[in-house]
């Protein structure tokens, strides 16, 4: 085995779901069943899956990041909840992701994109719009 697959096989993945925050509970709640949700489906390719919000609400991005690394992890996906690469993705978050790497230097970040312009996207779009309309 050379020795990049090797590394490859020791790395331990975590998952944090990254979202805005609300001062709506419900909200919160919205986030944590999606992560139980995504967690199920992607069992074999993380081995943690943690959320956290990047305001307003708990575990902040920190927080998430903490359990993780409490958690074992090596290597933390960061996958933003976020429909558009506005200032949260372009400054805000990877400010925090600085600030993350510093206190947990032994931790290999890497960070998604927005999800507004995944294909999916539209056929979500337009079920809301389909049950708004027979509501």
């Amino acid at each position: 085995m050379n020795e990049q697959a090797n590394t490859v096989a020791k790395e331990k993945r975590g998952l944090l779901i990254l979202a805005h925050g609300s001062k709506v509970k419900e909200t919160d709640e919205t986030v944590k069943r999606l992560a139980e949700a995504v967690k199920v489906q992607i069992a074999d390719t993380f081995d943690a899956v943690g959320y956290g919000f990047l305001q307003m609400a708990n575990p902040t991005m920190a927080e998430a990041a903490r359990q993780l690394a409490e958690a074992g992890v090596t290597h933390v996906h960061i996958a933003p909840f976020f429909l558009f690469r506005g200032n949260h993705l372009r400054e805000d978050i990877p400010e925090e992701l600085e600030n993350l790497k510093k206190e947990y230097p032994h931790l290999n970040f890497t960070m998604g994109g927005s999800i507004g312009d995944h294909p999916a996207m539209t056929r979500v779009l337009l079920d809301q719009i389909e049950k708004d309309l027979s509501a």
